[in-house]
């Protein structure tokens, strides 16, 4: 249909009964006569309209741009009369139709390859659409060829299209392939150096351990010397202990001779000083008598004998005085002193004729027994630490003391066992115990014993366990004087905790210079 064709010319079906076959025309091809067909839709009066056609006139151009609704304007232009007529008017009407008509007969005119020239130019400017409408809405000369040529042109652009979109995918998925590349080499080299990270750390643990478990079983063999020579050094200090004893009973026994030495010392003492006394006034009259001249010193009886002279029996009388008072320091026990020289011998003087001198000087006095001083201070021990300013009774000082160097706890067994196992027998209470105490002693490294009454009981068998020494009291001896003995016998310079509840225990204990825990505050440090 041409330009000046009738306007009622329909819109050429793709199998249309008058002409050639037509290629199946996309419905992109028909926007520009498909719009047109919106715009005539609301020309019309509605009662000249179908009821889908009266549906469409309220669209907007957007609603119009619909699939369904082109699908409808496309029914409408190959059915309704008066759809075709004023879309055909409404096309026409557009000031670029004419000269692309004009543009066909003038390339069909000329021939050759003129049309596919102006097909291409159509192409190239975005116009293929418009050209489309135009050759189906004014069915010019060779109309038929045209659309074949608009309708491959436009197949070829769009396998043109969609090859350059898989170009441009399969450029952006290889892009994006070369980026995960990149990615995942970047996360394996850091995945060789994590590994790398970690067998080190693997190795330094695995060497780590090695040298925990050397210096374990170090410790243990130094703590199994140290025990071996502890238990030779009990061993010996009993032995030192016996034969103190015995020093002490021998010695007890000297004391005792010597007191009675010395009693008998101190009545001859007596004797010697009334004998002096005696022989002092006896001389005393004899020399009154010979001054007188009742007697001739070649008749006195006593004349030859110089131990009537008083100052010498006044000095025999000083030396069993002080020989006494050495035989009381003897029983005693204190020191031998050196003792002052006895005076030297005086002349006395003459006494008054008709006077008598009187008994003779008595003796110094005899010195006073002073018994011997003990002292009831606690042994000097190295301290157990507690940090300033909190008390022993706050859980965290004793966890403090505990954590010493070189610290020794020593357990009454029986004491604490029964506080926490109290329902459980003797038996299962020392295993308990036992297994604590080395948890206990793994924990706070330090050194652990535990003393049980009953090593000779019957039904009582030995116990082992590592790092903690187990003793049992041997029969007819009580643990308490076990606990109290294991802190005798420690070096000084070894702090001591004792843990017992018991008063006797806790009193020996701090007598030794130990600090002391009741059986409830271990219990409790243990469960932390």
């Amino acid at each position: 249909m041409s330009v000046d064709e009738p306007e009622d010319a329909a819109v050429p079906d793709a199998h249309g009964e008058d002409g050639p076959e037509l290629p199946p025309i996309p419905d992109a091809l028909l926007v520009p006569l498909l719009d047109s067909a919106g715009e005539a839709l609301r020309r019309l009066p509605p009662t000249e309209l179908p009821p889908a056609a009266r549906r469409l006139r309220s669209f907007d151009r957007r609603g119009l741009a619909t699939p369904a609704a082109r699908h409808q304007l496309r029914t409408l232009l190959e059915e309704n009369e008066a759809v075709i007529a004023a879309t055909a008017t409404v096309f026409r009407a557009r000031p670029e139709v004419a000269p692309l008509i004009e543009a066909w007969d003038g390339a069909i005119a000329s021939g050759g390859d003129a049309p596919m020239m102006l097909v291409s130019e159509a192409a190239g400017d975005g116009r293929l659409p418009l050209l489309a409408s135009v050759l189906i809405a004014g069915l010019p000369d060779c109309f038929e060829f045209g659309l074949g040529l608009v309708v491959a042109m436009a197949a070829t652009a769009e396998r043109e299209s969609e090859a350059e979109a898989a170009s441009r995918a399969a450029m952006a998925g290889q892009l994006s392939a070369e980026e995960a590349a990149r990615r995942a080499d970047a996360a394996r080299a850091t995945a060789a150096a994590e590994v790398a990270r970690l067998d080190a750390a693997l190795r330094d643990e695995r060497q780590a351990r090695r040298d925990r478990d050397q210096e374990a079983a170090d410790a243990a063999a130094s703590s199994e010397a140290r025990r071996a020579e502890l238990e030779s050094a009990l061993a010996a200090a009993h032995q030192q202990l016996a034969a103190a004893e015995r020093q002490a009973a021998a010695a007890g026994q000297r004391a005792a001779e010597a007191e009675s030495r010395a009693a008998d010392a101190d009545r001859r003492a007596v004797e010697s000083e009334r004998r002096a006394a005696a022989a002092t006034e006896a001389a005393g009259d004899g020399r009154a008598g010979r001054a007188e001249g009742r007697v001739s010193p070649a008749e006195d009886p006593n004349a030859s004998r110089p131990v009537d002279d008083p100052a010498v029996l006044q000095q025999i009388a000083h030396a069993a005085e002080e020989l006494a008072a050495g035989l009381r320091r003897l029983a005693d026990g204190s020191p031998s002193r050196p003792q002052p020289a006895p005076p030297p011998l005086a002349t006395p003087p003459a006494p008054r004729p008709g006077r008598s001198p009187g008994p003779g000087r008595s003796a110094p006095p005899r010195p006073t027994h002073t018994p011997k001083q003990t002292s009831s201070s606690p042994a000097r021990r190295a301290p157990v630490r507690l940090p300033p300013g909190m008390l022993q009774d706050d859980p965290a000082a004793i966890e403090a003391m505990i954590r010493t160097p070189g610290l020794a706890v020593i357990v009454d067994g029986y004491n604490v066992s029964m506080l926490a196992w109290p329902d459980a027998s003797a038996a299962e209470q020392r295993e308990r115990l036992c297994d604590a105490l080395v948890e206990f002693q793994l924990r706070f490294r330090c050194e652990v014993t535990v003393v049980f009454d009953g090593a000779e009981v019957p039904g009582v068998r030995p116990l082992r366990r590592r790092n903690v020494r187990v003793v049992f009291s041997a029969a007819g001896q009580e643990a308490d004087e076990v606990v109290v003995g294991e802190v005798m016998f420690r070096p000084a310079e070894v702090p001591v905790i004792v843990v017992s509840s018991d008063r006797e225990v806790r009193v020996g204990a701090q007598s030794e210079g130990a600090a002391v825990l009741a059986a409830d505050e271990l219990l409790q440090l243990m469960r932390r």
